[in-house]
Parts: structure tokens; sequence; C-alpha cells
């Protein structure tokens, strides 16, 4: 008889856990309904590397920077002409006399001047051209942002997709896991209209001073 007995206790527990089933059910099934759709997300892209060649004011930075390489480039010239003339008087002196000593030694140091001003100068145009590049990086981003509020977009990727890996990559693994786009349609780009933005508001900063 205990068996039988068990019987329904077993029955009215398995037909609460069920019970309990169809209100969690039941419950979820409201919260997804009064829950607000999620439309899709906004997308486009940008060729950061045709956007910085497109930008004017990239084009002047690299006017300025070819004006300032071409008189360091006179001044190396100059040098090094001076250096040419104090390597032909060493010819006036006899090798190993006290003026043929001091001439090796005022070539020697002009030669010196010259590499260290060379690296300098080197130096210099590296720190000025990384400059230019990170102002100009963030620029892009706040128009991007600008873009983003005027449109609508909620994600401007940099479409890395339209730059060809080099067929002499050392590591071609670890250059296709640094890419992040692998397919972007035409209708995406928003690429000229980034130019576009970017130039009139340095035109019209230019205009005003």
């Amino acid at each position: 008889m205990k068996p039988h007995s068990s019987r329904p206790r077993i029955l009215l527990l398995a037909a609460g856990l069920l019970a309990g089933a169809v209100f969690l059910v039941g419950v979820q099934a409201a919260a997804m309904h009064a829950m607000p759709l999620l439309s899709p997300s906004v997308v486009a892209t940008v060729d950061l590397e045709k956007t910085f060649n497109g930008l004017e004011e990239w084009s002047q930075a690299q006017a300025n920077e070819a004006d300032r390489v071409a008189k360091m480039q006179e001044e190396v010239d100059r040098r090094q002409e001076t250096i040419s003339l104090m390597e032909a008087d060493l010819e006036d002196y006899p090798s190993g006399s006290d003026k043929y000593k001091e001439a090796v030694k005022k070539y020697t140091l002009e030669a010196l001047e010259l590499q260290g001003y060379v690296q300098f100068q080197q130096s210099r145009q590296e720190g000025r051209s990384q400059g230019v590049i990170f102002e100009l990086y963030e620029k892009i981003k706040i128009a991007a942002q600008q873009l983003a509020d005027e449109h609508g977009y909620d994600i401007i990727l940099v479409n890395d997709s339209v730059v060809a890996i080099p067929e002499a990559t050392e590591n071609v693994i670890r250059e296709i896991s640094s890419r992040r786009v692998l397919f972007a349609r035409e209708q995406m780009d928003i690429t000229d209209q980034l130019i576009q933005s970017m130039n009139t508001e340095h035109q019209a900063a230019t205009a005003s001073q």
C-alpha cells in the first residue's frame, strides 16, 4: 500500500513543477513583448589612407616639410663642399707633419659635425611627421563623429580590406590577423564626405586667420 500512497504526491509535485515552468515562460514572453525592438546598427566605412591623402591640411604639412628638407639639403651641400676643400688641403702638408695632423683633426671634426647635423635633422623630421599624423588622426575621429551625428551612423569603421597585403610580408599570418574588415560594400563608404567636410572646415579656419 505504501508505494501506491506515494504516487499521488509525485503526480502533484510534477503538476506543480509544470505549472511553475508555464508561469516562467509566460513571464519571459511578457518581458520580451514589453522590450523595445532593437533596430540594426547603421554602419559606415572609411578608407583612412585615402582620407589622409585627400586632406588639404595634410598636403600643406607635406609641402612645408618639403621646404624644410630643401633648406636642410642646402646646408648639407654647403658643409660637404667645405669638407671636400679641407680634404684637398691635406695634400698641401707633408704627411705626419704637425700642420697635416691639425688639418686632419679639423677635417674629422667637420665630418663628425655634419653627420650629427644630418641625424639631428632626420630625428626632428620624424618627430614632426608623427606629430602631424597624430593630430590629423584626432581631427579625423572628431569629424567622423560629427558625420555620425548628422547622418545617424552608429559605427564608422576603418576599412582595412582596401589595403592589399604585400607579397613580401614576413609574417603573413600576423598581417591577416591584424585585419578587421573582410568585405564592405561601396555604398557604406563615406570617405569622400569625410574629406569634403574636413577640407571645408580647414578652409574656413585658414580664412579666419
